[in-house]
Formats: C-alpha cells, structure tokens, sequence
C-alpha cells in the first residue's frame, strides 16, 4: 500500500473517531446528523465552485454518485438508530468490521481486485480484533438490539466503498463528496422534518456543536479516504482505517465510562497487528 494513502487514511481515522464520537454523545440523534450534514454541504459550497467540471465526468459519474448517495442515505439512519440502541464500543467495531469484510469480498467479485497473502491475513486479522472488540458486551440487553442496526451499517459501508472506488476516477473527490453528503441530505429531509422536528429545534438550541463534529467532521473524513482510493486498493484502505475502532473504543470507554475486558485489549493487539501486514502485504 502506497506510504501517501496508508498517511492519508491514518489521518483520517482519528477524525472519524472523533465525529462519531459526537453522535454518541448526542445519543445518536439523526437530527444532529442531519443539520451537520447541511454544514459540510455548505462549507463545501466554495471549493466545489472552485475546482471545474466536466460534462463527460459527470455522465460518466452521475450512476456511481446516485448510488452511493442512496446508500448513504441508508448509512446515516442505520447508523443514528444503532447509536440510540447500543454502545460506541459495540456499535462501532461491528458496523466497521462488516464494512471490512463484505468491502474485501465486494471488491474481490466486482472490479477483480486481487490481494497478497499478507494482506488477506491482515484483513482477517482486523477482522478479529474488531469481533473481540465489538463482541465483548453483548450481555446487555440493549447492545443486542443494537446488533441488527450494526450489521446493516457495515453492509452499506460495503456498498459505498466499492461503488467510491469506482466512482471517484471520474470526477474529482470534492465534487464527488459534496454529491454523497448533498443526496442524503435531501432524500433525509422529509422524514427529518416531519417526525423529528422538535429535535431539530433542540440540535439547533443546544446541540450545534455536536452537529458542526458530525457533518463536516465526517465529510473530511471521507475526502481524505477517497483520494487514498485513487493511489491504492480499497480492501487495503477500508482495513487501515479500521483503526478508528481502536479510538473509538478507547473514547467510549475513557469518557462515557464503557468497560475494558480482556476481548477489548486484545482485539486492540489484533487490529494494530493487522494494520501491520495490510501495510506490508499491500
């Protein structure tokens, strides 16, 4: 995996960490996702304006952007729901470690995206860590019904990433994010508006902050990753960032007093490990 993109994702990691973090704390308010989804289109506005755009780009990308923003769409709801329902340090590892392996598989069947044997070992590694990790408080009651809401998150994260890989060679990564974050933002509008209207009052009262971490937090995010996609292979670039999953369980149980057990410390080793061989595999 090329030094740039392996950086270029690590950043990005800690940022997700942290604007998934704010959902948390917001008690995985959609509302807060959606007002900071309208954020990062709006700051975004000015550098879309600035970079040119091509028609045959867009004719070439407008399917892959359709998709990924229906997709997307999906993520944000599944994901405020599974973040109302469970812990960040159960949520978080399972919707991620989903994400890892269907994306490795989706990338495999579709666009014939082939892997070394170090790397395929460190994708399985992750993977492992991330179920020690995401596994370690299912006795709870409600992180089982979180589960469900956990796996659909990783199954779209499948879905977009294989689809972005695709899709941002043809038109420049800040046209194509602006496109992820602006289709979500419109198709969400009307269910946002007419069933949780009153949360959308209070977000804006009181809960800006959380929603300006969220939105342009995530839309950051992913830019970094998607231009790490145009230098390497997105099996190798969804398993590095995996390491968000490491922060995010480190948060949850630093600040919002989740447990650390011995599945958490060494899932932790495993996942650290697998970055190891993705980097020397890839």
């Amino acid at each position: 995996m090329p030094l740039q993109a392996f950086i270029l994702v690590l950043v990005s990691t800690v940022m997700h960490a942290a604007w998934n973090f704010a959902v948390r704390k917001a008690s995985g308010s959609l509302a807060v996702l959606w007002v900071g989804k309208w954020f990062a289109v709006a700051l975004c506005l000015p550098a879309v304006c600035y970079f040119p755009l091509e028609s045959d780009a867009v004719a070439a990308a407008w399917p892959f952007v359709a998709a990924t923003g229906l997709a997307h769409t999906v993520y944000f709801l599944m994901l405020a729901k599974a973040y109302e329902e469970g812990e960040i340090s159960v949520v978080y590892p399972l919707a991620r470690g989903t994400g890892v392996g269907g994306t490795a598989l989706g990338a495999w069947l579709l666009i014939d995206e082939r892997l070394s044997i170090a790397g395929v070992t460190g994708i399985a590694t992750v993977l492992l860590g991330i179920a020690l990790l995401g596994t370690a408080d299912l006795r709870a009651p409600k992180n089982r019904r979180s589960i469900a809401y956990a796996l659909l998150v990783g199954v779209t994260i499948a879905v977009y990433s294989v689809v972005d890989k695709q899709g941002v060679s043809h038109i420049h990564p800040v046209h194509y994010v602006f496109c992820l974050f602006l289709i979500p933002g419109v198709l969400l509008s009307p269910y946002v508006l007419l069933r949780h209207r009153q949360a959308v009052v209070r977000t804006w009262r009181g809960l800006k902050r959380y929603a300006l971490w969220a939105g342009p937090g995530s839309m950051a995010t992913y830019l970094l990753v998607l231009l790490a996609m145009r230098l390497g292979k997105v099996s190798y670039i969804l398993a590095v960032r995996e390491f968000s999953v490491v922060i995010g369980a480190a948060l949850g149980v630093l600040f919002l007093g989740e447990r650390f057990g011995w599945h958490k410390g060494v899932g932790v080793g495993a996942i650290v490990l697998g970055l190891l061989l993705v980097k020397l595999g890839g």
